[in-house]
């Protein structure tokens, strides 16, 4: 069986993957237009290119205490309906890279999680030495968050 490849990152001094096929890219932290009337798990707008991307923070969504730094990287997650097109963006602490991880390696989150916090997770493996717990991160679940549904743009 083969492995799966995670952009890891760090965000409130934890490690968290994200399936690389759903990376478009990652750009250095800049200034967010903030939206009013959004939720707060909506950090801002970012123009990237021309394309306006809505940017999500993460540690809000998945309740981690605040911030003791301002996030230096942005990860843009590819549209599930287009390769070339961004769906959106999440505030990251730092890129630490890609890793390796075998299905297998995978377990379900942890049940000393909030169900809130597990929810957007698709697992949890072990990375390092000494290892460490590496969050994984369902895109999929992020990019449908109850917070967003009422601004999802509806499509006929």
């Amino acid at each position: 069986m083969g492995t799966d490849k995670l952009v890891c990152f760090t965000l409130a001094g934890q490690m968290f993957g994200l399936p690389i096929r759903a990376v478009k890219e990652s750009v250095p932290s800049r200034p967010l237009t903030r939206v009013p009337l959004t939720p707060d798990v909506v950090a801002g707008l970012l123009n990237l290119r021309g394309d306006v991307v809505a940017v999500l923070d993460l540690q809000k969504l998945l309740q981690l205490p605040s911030p003791t730094r301002e996030p230096n990287q942005v990860l843009i997650l590819r549209s599930p309906r287009s390769a070339t097109r961004a769906a959106a963006a999440l505030r990251v602490d730092e890129l630490v890279g890609v890793r390796e991880v075998s299905p297998d390696a995978v377990n379900p989150p942890p049940a000393t999680l909030t169900p809130e916090t597990a929810h957007y997770l698709s697992g949890v493996a072990q990375d390092g030495d000494p290892p460490r717990p590496l969050l994984i991160i369902d895109p999929a679940r992020v990019l449908d968050c109850e917070p967003l549904r009422p601004h999802r743009a509806r499509t006929p």
